[in-house]
């Protein structure tokens, strides 16, 4: 009967024994999945800002980029209408001046 008794302790011991290293086991596990879902977290952040970051750095040279584009083409215009009027200047001031002239 005490052999009955000591095996059983022995078991009881040995399940204790196991369960108290399955519950470490755990633990050190689920540390260790928290680690990579931080690293993850703070990975996925960087990446984020990174993306953001290169798609408002094209927005932006996109953006100056159209706007020498659109500089450009009003100093164009500006000299043809500056061309114009210079080629144009002489008879604009007889017309007005015999506007003037012929008002009085």
């Amino acid at each position: 009967m005490e052999f009955i008794m000591n095996k059983i302790m022995s078991i009881d011991k040995d399940a204790e024994s196991y369960r108290t290293g399955i519950e470490e086991m755990l633990r050190e596990k689920q540390e260790e999945l928290e680690n990579i879902i931080k690293h993850m977290n703070l990975s996925w952040q960087e990446e984020s800002k990174n993306i953001k970051k290169d798609i408002s750095n094209k927005k932006i040279g996109e953006a100056k980029c159209r706007a020498e584009t659109i500089g450009k083409e009003k100093e164009e215009e500006l000299n043809d209408i500056n061309i114009k009027y210079q080629s144009n200047k002489l008879e604009i001031v007889d017309e007005v001046f015999n506007i003037i002239i012929n008002s009085l």
